[in-house]
């Protein structure tokens, strides 16, 4: 009995490490996505044929670069809502619990 739950309590260890790391891909995955969206959106928008003839080129560019600078300090910057740091505390805390 004992050795059995021994057993049990060691995989769910391993399933628990397992899981955290998952989360950990899927946090990086969509960071990735977050920083390539937006200015995807951007270029989407600047593809419109009366869109393209109202701004020039270099305004869609710094646009671009703009927004692409922008995402990416929202993930790399350490007091922002999306930073490793503020992840880690947050999963380390558990779930919010409404009330």
């Amino acid at each position: 009995m004992i050795t059995a739950m021994v057993h049990l309590t060691a995989s769910n260890e391993k399933l628990n490490e397992r899981l955290t790391a998952l989360t950990w891909v899927m946090l990086a995955l969509t960071w990735i996505t977050f920083v390539i969206s937006v200015p995807n959106t951007l270029a989407t928008i600047f593809g419109i044929p009366k869109v393209n003839e109202m701004l020039g080129l270099g305004v869609m560019v710094a646009a671009l670069v703009i927004s692409t600078a922008t995402a990416l300090v929202l993930v790399i910057m350490p007091g922002s809502t999306l930073s490793l740091s503020s992840m880690r505390k947050r999963m380390k805390s558990g779930p919010r619990r409404r009330q």
